[in-house]
């Protein structure tokens, strides 16, 4: 895997009054080299450093090799799930008190990741079918052991 280092100095610059988590596993809109633009996140590499993870597609679209040094451009993203959580995902929530309640209490990663699946389907009735699938799912996996296999549909009771 190839990744860009952060600062701890870089990382404090980012952080705001209410911010409860770690220094260096944050949110943010990243763009390189002024090209290419998408949000993630940063990792704790240790060392007081972070990472940022660079995939092989988007290196290739640079042109930029390992070694090579890049223009980085953060801005901080505030967002709940790191992108804009899709209509039919919402509804389906409002509509469904407990799969909502289960949804809320996942870890921020679980959420994330579903709602990921959910955004990368086309059609709007595939994502509310998909999206209440996933909650059918949840609300069948043990309480207090809910893990992404769980709302995928495997490992379940």
């Amino acid at each position: 895997m190839h990744h860009v280092t952060i600062t701890d100095e870089i990382l404090k610059s980012f952080r705001v009054k209410d911010d409860t988590g770690s220094l260096y596993n944050q949110r943010f809109h990243i763009t390189l080299n002024g090209q290419i633009s998408w949000q993630g996140g940063s990792v704790s590499l240790g060392n007081n450093t972070a990472y940022i993870a660079l995939s092989k597609a988007r290196m290739k679209e640079l042109d930029v090799h390992l070694g090579d040094e890049v223009s980085v451009e953060l801005k901080r993203d505030f967002s709940k799930c790191g992108f804009e959580v899709p209509e039919e995902f919402t509804e389906v929530l409002e509509q469904d008190h407990e799969g909502r309640v289960r949804f809320e209490s996942l870890r921020m990663g679980i959420q994330r990741a579903t709602i990921y699946l959910v955004i990368q389907i086309k059609s709007s009735d595939k994502k509310i079918e998909k999206s209440i699938f996933f909650l059918e799912n949840l609300k069948r996996a043990p309480k207090g052991e809910e893990t992404m296999r769980n709302v995928l549909g495997k490992y379940l009771p």
